[in-house]
């Protein structure tokens, strides 16, 4: 695989961060939900790299669109897993499709968990067990929403604040102080349009990088090759770009 100019491994950052440098980074959501779900590709590279930051006093800042992708990949976790545990508790009260595809899911769930594979659900199988959970009426409201206030809601809400807990996590708003403090300008969405257009990356993606770029923040930590070329290509030399080591094996 071809790895861009520009961008460097994570193993690299030592160099980067000596005792004078500047020791804050950028975590896109490919990094910051590697760390936090061990069965990420990238989990035992990027949890070695946030040990070295924590062991050197760096600062790690993100913003409020890594924070949005970070939850729904966690919501996408979170809900394999519960559905998981519903057909452990529920099975015997629960018939017809919904069991078969249950216990399908869970087949599905165990081989990947098995294989240290990663094990979200897309998209569009949640929408169906959504629907399949529908059906099922009791007094207190359809059965997606039991199963989500019963298994979900408490776990999804408290993953953000465990998370920046722990890694000490600092975001970057538009917030007068951090314009002042962070910002070296204004981030623009005309310039994250822009972004989009040049080289095709995802609206989201684009606010991210454009956050980036607009910061005094000296370098990104990304496992994505696309955000890591355009961050390299847009930053022209003036901010460091470090990718997983694994990606700059030809073999992946």
């Amino acid at each position: 695989m071809n790895i861009p100019d520009g961008v460097e491994p994570l193993s690299a950052m030592s160099l980067h961060f000596q005792p004078q440098a500047d020791k804050t980074c950028f975590v896109d959501t490919t990094v910051l939900f590697s760390v936090s779900y061990p069965l990420d590709y990238f989990h035992e590279e990027i949890d070695i790299a946030f040990n070295f930051l924590s062991k050197i006093g760096g600062s790690i800042f993100t913003n409020v669109n890594v924070r949005a992708e970070f939850l729904e990949n966690h919501r996408r976790v979170l809900i394999a897993e519960c559905l998981i545990d519903l057909l452990e508790d529920k099975e015997k009260e629960l018939d017809g499709i919904l069991v078969e595809k249950l216990k399908s899911h869970r087949t599905s769930y165990r081989r990947k968990v098995a294989e240290q594979k990663s094990a979200k659900l897309e998209v569009q199988q949640i929408k169906i067990f959504r629907q399949l959970l529908s059906l099922h009426e009791g007094p207190n409201g359809n059965g997606w929403e039991l199963f989500c206030r019963d298994r979900l809601q408490g776990q999804i809400e408290r993953i953000w604040d465990a998370t920046e807990g722990e890694l000490g996590l600092n975001s970057i708003s538009l917030r007068s102080e951090d314009k002042n403090q962070y910002l070296n300008s204004t981030p623009d969405w005309r310039d994250a349009t822009s972004l989009i257009g040049r080289y095709g990356i995802a609206s989201v993606d684009a606010m991210i990088l454009n956050m980036f770029l607009c910061s005094k923040i000296p370098a990104l930590l990304t496992a994505d090759l696309e955000m890591a070329e355009c961050a390299a290509k847009e930053s022209k030399g003036t901010k460091k770009v470090f990718a997983p080591d694994s990606l700059f094996d030809s073999s992946f």
